[in-house]
């Protein structure tokens, strides 16, 4: 039997007026369920990647792609030979030297614990994204208070810590070391003011609420280290690259550095919202099973219905392997409709997502994503050709394997039984 025939076929079984009324409504079931099961699984895994890159490039704003530091060591002394090889090596766009360290900030009678980061302002603008995250004056405020003529320095806080302690621009607040001063009274916490030379907003609320910025000399100072400082961090020129290039420094300074990249020190962070998007697809993709499951019901219906006429195709001649391709097309043709439509409804659902979004919020008086909390006004969807063209991809594979077997039992159809019992 010619495949056009068995295609013409096919097509007449689906679009037959004769079929009952029910077999007929559970196809188009079957096509609206694998519809929304890929419009669904396309609209997920496009927040998902969203928010991977969101919260990707809100890390990166405030964090380098390399760090090379000297584990074991209260400080890098021989920092400088250090940065001018990092600055050397291929793909590394910009270097600078940073202190890192733990102290106790407390202004008003509030107290909160903070990461202080001492920093070059002038190098550290092109490692770094902290300049679109304050305003530009406020780089300059820090720069000169770190003057050694300056009589009080300065520091750049996050606005969840700054609004946890009640100071603005201008304000002083008290940075408190908690390693301490030895005395002949015993230890003393070493304790210096600064005044806030601005206020930051990465939209990292680990970030926002736990960094504070100060100048290198200032925290080199403070930490007691002299001339030396934590480690020196650098900027690549393709995030992608930064493992590969920390691998290359790890080989090219001595065993006594150690060179990390971003994906190294947010490992965990990163591989959670990998296993939880592959989980969300996992469960999504049970939707589309589900519907197809619709879709052996319906052509097993369809088999039995169309008994006489498979009796009649075969006592002419039809084969088995014919028959089989009938039905099977006949299942393909609802599985491909019903992953076009999805395909087509998720992308035109995720391109209109904030209106949906809007809607919500609108008519059910829901807030999806506090900006205090989240600092995004918008659900970030970012859809790849790949995401998409995989989960369309699926779907008509999953269809495929459900019409097999009704198709094999169309096959195995005896035409002397049917026509003689049917």
């Amino acid at each position: 039997m010619p495949f056009r025939t068995e295609l013409y076929i096919g097509m007449r079984h689906l679009r037959s007026r004769r079929k009952p009324a029910f077999v007929s409504l559970t196809t188009w079931i079957s096509v609206l369920g694998i519809a929304l099961g890929v419009a669904t699984l396309i609209v997920v895994v496009g927040v998902m990647t969203g928010f991977e890159r969101e919260l990707r490039s809100r890390i990166l704003g405030t964090q380098s792609h390399v760090v090379v530091v000297e584990p074991g060591a209260a400080g890098m002394e021989a920092w400088r030979s250090v940065l001018a090889r990092v600055k050397g090596h291929r793909g590394v766009a910009a270097a600078s030297p940073f202190v890192f360290g733990q102290a106790l900030l407390s202004s008003r009678g509030r107290v909160v614990g903070s990461v202080v980061r001492g920093i070059d302002p002038a190098l550290e603008t092109a490692v770094t994204d902290i300049r679109g995250y304050v305003e530009p004056a406020a780089i300059g405020r820090l720069a000169q208070g770190g003057a050694p003529a300056s009589t009080t320095p300065q520091v750049l806080l996050g606005s969840e810590l700054a609004a946890s302690l009640q100071v603005g621009t201008g304000d002083e607040v008290s940075v408190v070391s908690p390693a301490g001063v030895v005395t002949p009274m015993g230890v003393l916490p070493r304790s210096k003011a600064f005044k806030v030379a601005g206020v930051f907003r990465s939209g990292f609320y680990q970030y926002d609420a736990g960094l504070a910025f100060i100048t290198l000399r200032e925290a080199q100072n403070f930490f007691n280290l002299g001339s030396g400082v934590t480690g020196v961090h650098a900027r690549v020129g393709d995030i992608f690259q930064a493992e590969r290039i920390a691998r290359e420094l790890q080989r090219e300074l001595t065993s006594r550095y150690w060179a990390r990249s971003w994906q190294q020190m947010n490992r965990n962070l990163f591989s959670a919202l990998k296993t939880e998007k592959t989980t969300m697809t996992i469960l999504l993709l049970l939707v589309i099973v589900v519907a197809a499951f619709n879709i052996v019901g319906s052509l097993v219906m369809v088999v039995m219905e169309k008994g006489r006429e498979i009796a009649i195709l075969k006592s002419m001649g039809a084969t088995r392997g014919g028959i089989l391709r009938i039905f099977f097309l006949q299942g393909a043709f609802i599985g491909v409709g019903g992953a076009l439509v999805g395909t087509l409804g998720g992308l035109v659902l995720g391109w209109n997502l904030h209106y949906v979004e809007d809607f919500l919020e609108k008519v059910f008086g829901l807030d999806i994503l506090p900006p205090s909390i989240y600092h995004i006004d918008r659900l970030p969807i970012h859809m790849t050709a790949q995401d998409v063209s995989l989960t369309a991809l699926m779907a008509v594979l999953v269809c495929l394997g459900a019409t097999l077997y009704p198709a094999w039992r169309a096959s195995r159809v005896d035409p002397v039984e049917m026509l003689r019992y049917g």
